[in-house]
Parts: structure tokens; sequence; C-alpha cells
């Protein structure tokens, strides 16, 4: 038995020099780097509802603001986790373990459909892509897009010789709209194999071996599945006039209308640029909420044209191998689904939207480096691994992140004691709470629930019950910048770039 462990030790041991880099790209300085912001909080909120009050939910956030409202999968599971603590530092865990499972997911898939050397290349990327670090770093809806989007890969792959596995593509896609909208890119790729399973069922010269009444089963607990993942969005709709479930529909109809007058289409394509170059490498001396544009912030990384020109020549690589490996077909298709939906969608778009792609993509580049030879791909890999080492080591998130909040609650409460207040939050670029959010969940964590809020006009539909109507007796002051208070503060406090102070309420 210990000679059988040592044997997959040593087998498996790049892989696990791999993990360890993962591991420490996504736990390092996990309090300090973990950010809880507006996106964060709105999640949490809904979720501690169901802690206080586990009742059925049939709707979860809404969706980009494009009229939709996804399903409550995540707010169960955010509730899930509350129930073992309300500290979001259970949230910043199961966000980086989340990045870990889909490093493992893609080494694993990558080794089963191409090769051994690839799936070491495309995990390595994965693991030290500081830009998918930052991502796997929070914890809110969009977090299993990758991990979703390789299962996908993975399932429709496998149906090729097993049209069952396509049970778990249907499903995995009604699963999706609970997480993000973008994953409707597989949809083009699914109903493609479902269409060739047909066909090669049509042209299949009868035989009294061959089991006939199998791909109705598939089709029957297909429906099945995604009709189970999808109930509770099912009941929504049948109260709404189905009017949640045909957005997806206008959406499309509107991105087609979108790529015809080419509305969105330059500045999502430059965005598109941007996010080729920053899965390699992000400057130095960066942090969160500026690559993710959180808050006042966003100011990001610059976009560089060798590793743009880089990441196009994969692309053009893959087309050319397609044409004879029928395994880089599907891998392609479905990259390409996804680049047309994000260069065609109507709103505008946001990095987080390419999350499926990247991925996707990271496998693709496993592949194109496996090609070539040891003395070019080795020196290659072992640059890209320095360089983004340096922009971790150097990353400025401690300012900004969950600890230097929590401290800065913590100076603050004593002085508040028992006494009632009201949680006002200011930003330079005078919006209410949207870019100042978290605060309000977190005073009520690592405090006492404030009695009034500025969070109140966003998300006090989901706490009524928290709020009164009576005057607080002080006011509690957050900034990310020191402010000019009209009344002299009982106290003020400074942690990170924020900035507390305590006045009467009068």
């Amino acid at each position: 038995m210990e000679n059988v462990f040592i044997k997959k030790v040593k087998d498996n041991r790049i892989f696990i020099i791999i993990l360890v880099f993962g591991i420490f790209f996504r736990f390092w300085k996990l309090q300090e780097f973990f950010t809880f912001n507006f996106d964060e909080e709105y999640q949490a909120l809904l979720a501690w509802e169901q802690v206080k009050n586990l009742h059925p939910i049939w709707i979860g956030v809404s969706a980009s603001n494009v009229g939709y409202y996804l399903g409550p999968g995540f707010t169960y599971l955010n509730a899930f986790l509350f129930y073992i603590s309300k500290d979001p530092v259970i949230l910043a865990l199961s966000g980086s373990a989340f990045g870990i499972v889909t490093l493992c997911i893609i080494y694993f898939v990558t080794a089963k459909i191409f090769s051994k050397k690839a799936a070491i290349f495309s995990a390595l990327i994965y693991a030290c892509s500081t830009f998918i670090a930052y991502f796997d770093r929070r914890f809110w809806n969009p977090t299993p897009i990758a991990f979703i989007s390789v299962m996908i890969l993975y399932s429709l792959f496998k149906a090729k010789k097993d049209s069952r596995w396509l049970i778990l593509s249907v499903t995995l896609m009604g699963l999706s709209l609970h997480i993000h909208l973008s994953l409707l890119a597989f949809w083009p790729v699914i109903i493609l194999a479902i269409i060739s399973k047909i066909f090669e069922y049509i042209k299949k010269p009868y035989s009294t071996n061959y089991n006939y009444f199998q791909p109705i089963l598939t089709i029957f607990l297909s429906i099945i599945g995604f009709l189970f993942v999808t109930f509770p969005l099912l009941i929504f709709d049948i109260n709404h006039n189905f009017d949640n479930l045909l957005m997806p529909l206008r959406f499309i109809s509107k991105s087609i209308s979108n790529f015809r007058s080419a509305g969105y289409f330059w500045p999502n394509l430059k965005l598109f640029f941007d996010t080729l170059s920053h899965m390699f490498f992000l400057k130095p001396y960066t942090n969160i909420q500026d690559e993710f544009g959180l808050g006042i912030h966003g100011t990001k990384s610059p976009a560089y044209l060798a590793l743009i020109v880089f990441s196009l020549v994969i692309l053009v690589w893959m087309i050319k191998i397609s044409i004879k490996k029928r395994e880089c077909r599907l891998l392609l298709l479905s990259m390409f689904s996804f680049i047309f939906v994000f260069l065609t969608y109507s709103t505008g778009g946001v990095e987080y939207f390419l999350l499926g792609f990247m991925a996707l993509f990271i496998i693709g580049v496993g592949i194109f480096l496996s090609r070539m030879p040891n003395f070019v791909s080795l020196p290659l890999i072992a640059i890209y691994i320095m360089l983004n080492f340096y922009t971790l080591l150097t990353t400025q998130q401690e300012q900004f992140g969950l600890k230097a909040r929590k401290n800065l609650i913590g100076k603050i409460m004593p002085l508040v004691g028992n006494k009632s207040y009201y949680l006002e939050t200011r930003t330079r670029d005078k919006r209410k709470y949207h870019s100042a959010g978290g605060w309000r969940y977190l005073f009520k964590v690592y405090g006492k629930t404030p009695t009034q809020s500025h969070a109140d006009d966003y998300f006090g539909w989901i706490y009524q019950d928290e709020i009164s109507k009576e005057k607080p007796e002080m006011r509690v002051i957050i900034s990310e910048y020191p402010t000019q208070i009209n009344q002299k503060p009982i106290a003020e406090f400074n942690e990170g770039v924020y900035y507390g102070y305590i006045i009467e309420n009068q």
C-alpha cells in the first residue's frame, strides 16, 4: 500500500509542485487581499436572510443590468457557508479553494483529452496567473464560471463516444443560470453536438444489437436534469408571465442588432485584447481594486502588444491544427462562441465575462507550448512564472482588504458601545453607497448592526426587520480619503486607505 502511494506521488510530482504554486497564489495574505465590496455584500445579505429564516427563494441576484435574475443556487451556497460561520473569511477560503478545484479539473481534463505535457503547461499557466488568482480570491456568483466551462467541455468531448454525457452537459447549462449568463455561449456548441448525434442516429444502419431506446432516454433525462436545476426559476416565471425566461431571447436579438450596428463591438474588442494580455501579466505594485475597477478605482495594467500578438498566434495556430485534430475543434468552437457573445454584448462588457473563455484558452496555450521544443517552451514558462510571482509579491491590496476594514471597525466600536448609530459612507464619485459597498454587513459581523445606513436605499428591502425608525444617537462616517466633517468628531481613525469618524447625530 505504501509503495503504491509513493509511486502515485512520483508519477504526479510535477502536478504537486504546480498545486503548491496555485495554493500560494490564492491563499497568501488571504484576509489582507480579500475584497468585500458592493457585489459581495449584495450576495451576502441575501444569503444571511436564509441563515436567519430558511425559506424557499426563486431568484438570486440580477444579471449585469439586462433585466434578468439568476437562480438562487449561489445564494444557497453562500448561506450554507454562513451557517458554518458568518465571518466573511469563510468566503475568502471558499473562493480560493474553488480556484484550486478548477486548477485540478483543468489538469485532469487536458490530460484526458490532449496530453499530460499539455496538462502540465495549462495547469502552470492557470496556477501562476496573477490575473486569474485575483478572480479566484473573490467570492461572488461568477466564481464557478471557469470550473463549469471546463466541465461542459469535458462532458461534450465524452459525449462524442457516449451520448449519455449530454445529460451532464445540459444539466450544467441549467446550473449556469444560477451562475452567470456568459455561460450561455455554450448553447450553440451543445445544440450542434445534439444535432450531430441525431444525424448519427439516423444514419446508423438497423441492428438488433443497438439500443434504440437509449437516445430517447438521453433526451428525456437531459430535459429532467435541466428542469430540476432550473425549477426555482420556472416557479418564478410562472408567477411573472415568463418575463425572466424570455429575457435571453430578447438579449440575443439585441446582441445581433448591436453586432450589425457595431454599437459596443469596438470597445468590447479592445477589452478582449486587454484580457489576452492581462491573463499573462499584470504590472507590479498593482491591486485588485484597480484591476477590476472596484469602488472609485480603475487604473488597470496596460495591455502589452507582444502578449496580444502571442495570444492571437495561438488562436490562429489552433484553427490550423483543428483541421486535422478533431479533439481541438470542440475546444476552438467553444472559445469562439465565448468571443462572439462577448463582442456583441449589448450593454458593454467587463473582463470577468471572459472567465469561461480564459479557462478554455489556457488549455489551448498548454497544447501550443507542449508542441514547441523544450528549449523554447521551458524558458518561456519560467519567465512567465517569475514575472507573475513578482507581481503577486508586490501586490498592494492590503490597504483595501478585509483585514484593514475589520481593524477599522475594531477601533470604532468600543467608542460607539451600546448606542444606536447611523452608518454613512462617503466617496469621491458622489455615489451614495455603490462605490463604498460592503461596510454595513461588516459592521454587523465585526461590531453591531447599524440602526440605519446608506446601504438601506439599496439593500433595505432584504433586511427590513433590521431598520429602525427611531433617530440614531450617533453617526459613523466611513471614507476612502480624509473628509471634512461639519462638526467636531468625537474620534477619528485610519486603517489602510480607510478613515472612520464618530460624531453625535444631530
